[in-house]
């Protein structure tokens, strides 16, 4: 979620300065299919959410066999993951109240089961458009990522396609070559869905690159791995992925991906980006000083509330443009071949190197980076 080849001054420094047009055509635009990548849909999970809340009772075997439908149980994990203490127990009786009700109760939060019921519509209409015209979604999607694909070796991705919780998509560590979409959050939108398509499936090839490289730790789900590599990590992760599903290189008319440009937009101006970049610094600091947690970190840097909407993932975006800009896209791909810190110790060289990258990590920040090992 980058830089035309060819700009004007003017437009250089706007988009070094995160205020790009997101009503422009493509920055980098797709590429070749890779040959040795293949995706596969399941359509299973949002199916089966969707067919079960039209019922007007639930039996204890019927959210039984709902629970074994792969997507469905991934999306209550998901939940599980990122709202402890939400789990199987508590999505039966929120799909058994809501089946009776046809309203959220005191789980809806987590579950979000309103939100598919009032998005049902949408989300049948959105699955029947892809069942539809399923080579080219994937083919559509895989494009994208060929000109940012690092070296994974061979892929075989499965898309699951969800509905409710807590993510509009999600990858689990322990599940590396599959990914989960909810539905219900791309309003019946297709190019809403695609891009959340192409951030999840970058996480997968990032996974699949580390691990070839020896590189690879579960930022996300290790409370063992040092909480400034974990910070390091998420922002690399998230950073790069919010570049490569930028909306500006999905073709759209103006009546799609209105929420994700809405998102760039507001995250991109020069000064949420010098807020950002701030941010970083200090939760750096009081990390390393041992004054706040990695709880701390991941809900001011990575979540996505009104106060604090992504934060981290729009810093690693603003270094991975930038770095494209000097470096070229072939070394957004490379640096999953190297350690996190070296996608700060490449942004920060570049910031020395050219007075014109407004965005710049504090004083402070860059030399503890540069004596990280």
């Amino acid at each position: 979620m980058t830089v035309r080849s060819a700009l004007s001054l003017v437009a250089l420094l706007c988009a070094l300065g995160g205020c790009a047009n997101h009503d422009e055509p493509p920055a980098q635009p797709p590429g070749e299919v890779p040959a040795h990548v293949q995706m596969r849909l399941d359509y299973g999970g949002a199916q089966s959410l969707l067919d079960a809340l039209e019922k007007d009772t639930l039996s204890d075997a019927e959210v039984n066999a709902l629970l074994h439908v792969d997507g469905v149980r991934g999306m209550v994990e998901n939940v599980t993951r990122f709202v402890p203490g939400k789990g199987i127990q508590e999505f039966r009786t929120e799909v058994q109240t809501f089946a009776r009700t046809k309203k959220g109760g005191e789980n809806d939060p987590s579950f979000q089961l309103s939100g598919v019921w009032a998005q049902r519509k949408r989300s049948r209409d959105l699955l029947a458009e892809i069942r539809a015209d399923e080579t080219r979604v994937v083919h559509d999607v895989l494009s994208l990522l060929g000109p940012y694909l690092p070296a994974t070796g061979p892929l075989s991705i499965r898309v699951y396609f969800v509905a409710g919780g807590v993510s509009d998509g999600f990858v689990f560590e322990k599940e590396p070559e599959a990914f989960y979409i909810n539905v219900s959050r791309a309003r019946g939108d297709l190019q809403e869905l695609s891009s959340n398509m192409v951030h999840e499936a970058y996480h997968v090839a990032q996974i699949a690159a580390q691990k070839r490289s020896g590189t690879f730790s579960a930022w996300i789900t290790d409370p063992s791995l040092p909480q400034v590599e974990r910070l390091l990590a998420g922002t690399l992760l998230e950073g790069t992925a919010t570049l490569v599903a930028d909306p500006d290189r999905l073709p759209s008319k103006a009546s799609h991906l209105k929420a994700s440009r809405a998102r760039y937009r507001r995250a991109t101006k020069p000064k949420q980006l010098a807020e950002n970049f701030a941010v970083f610094d200090q939760l750096l600091a009081q990390l390393r000083s041992g004054q706040i947690q990695w709880d701390e970190v991941s809900r001011r840097g990575f979540s996505g509330s009104r106060e604090d909407e992504e934060r981290f993932y729009f810093v690693g975006y603003e270094m991975a443009k930038t770095i494209e800009h000097y470096d070229g896209h072939d070394a957004i791909g490379a640096l999953f071949q190297k350690p996190p810190v070296e996608f700060f110790r490449r942004y920060i060289a570049l910031s020395r190197q050219h007075p014109e990258i407004p965005q710049r990590f504090s004083k402070a920040t860059a030399e503890f980076l540069d004596a990280m090992r």
